[in-house]
């Protein structure tokens, strides 16, 4: 099933790829850079659309796997608000970054480092907003809590909205960050050169760092959300503590659990991300 569904995820993310090269959207191709606003707003557009579609329904899918609850379709968009409004200053400071980085062009391994460092940072500094915003979010989900409205969410949780922050921050956020805006491109750059800079090098390399990315960020998820849905803190006290007991009780396979659906979100959002923010840059740097 596994198998299945990586296939159907490749196929989606070449279809994702299409509208990467056909907007020629490479990072090469925009000889001018955004200034600052720019930035903000391509980051928070590109934020707000990805979640629109297919982010909140993938997340919702993959928040109801690893709470081992069934897929509710009618609630499937409850906490989008809260979901779309972390995603746009996230995605908006990482866009900042993004555009801060590809002024100091190179391809040596200083400049890689610096790069991954600078994103890394980046999706650190994400996480302050999407920390609490996931957890308001699993907090509506929670049918016991239909009806309840953004700001009651917040009101219930208080700080204890920020339980996993360094899961979130350390292990899944700040680790995107640098899979879409290095390993994306450098994983497009190494397939070019074997079949071609186009259409195919960008959905094959954008596949791959899907894939990489998914897998490796999902153990932090999965502890966030942990965390979140034991609000007292009384079953995962802290990020380290919650790792080995979800290993001892449900063994180490549970930490990645819920990565079809994460996983397709993830596949699809880097090139998506890639797609909206190379069009957005287009459009305000002619």
């Amino acid at each position: 099933m596994m198998f299945n569904c990586m296939k159907y995820l490749m196929l989606v993310n070449f279809f994702m790829g299409t509208v990467v090269y056909s907007s020629d959207v490479d990072t090469q191709s925009a000889k001018k850079s955004l200034t600052f606003t720019q930035s903000v707003v391509v980051g928070g557009l590109v934020g707000a659309a990805e979640v629109a579609l297919p982010g909140q329904m993938l997340s919702y899918a993959m928040n109801r796997a690893v709470e081992k609850k069934p897929f509710v379709l009618r609630n499937s968009y409850a906490g989008f608000v809260m979901n779309a409004g972390a995603q746009m200053p996230t995605v908006a400071v990482q866009t900042v970054v993004k555009t801060t980085l590809s002024e100091a062009d190179g391809c040596d391994s200083h400049s890689l480092a610096k790069a991954a460092g600078v994103s890394y940072v980046a999706g650190v500094a994400g996480a302050l907003v999407d920390t609490p915003a996931n957890a308001v979010q699993l907090y509506m989900q929670n049918l016991d809590n239909a009806g309840k409205t953004t700001l009651q969410a917040c009101r219930a949780l208080g700080k204890r909205a920020f339980r996993g922050f360094s899961a979130n921050a350390f292990c899944k956020e700040a680790p995107f960050a640098v899979g879409y805006q290095v390993l994306a491109g450098k994983c497009d750059e190494l397939v070019g050169l074997y079949v071609g800079k186009g259409l195919v090098s960008a959905a094959l390399g954008g596949t791959v760092a899907g894939v990489v990315t998914a897998v490796a960020t999902q153990p932090g998820a999965v502890v966030r959300n942990k965390m979140q849905a034991d609000v007292t803190g009384a079953k995962y006290p802290t990020t380290w503590h919650a790792f080995k007991k979800v290993v001892h009780e449900e063994g180490a396979r549970a930490l990645w659990r819920g990565l079809p659906q994460r996983g397709a979100r993830v596949m699809v959002a880097v090139p998506l991300y890639t797609g909206y923010s190379g069009f957005l840059k287009q459009k305000l740097t002619e």
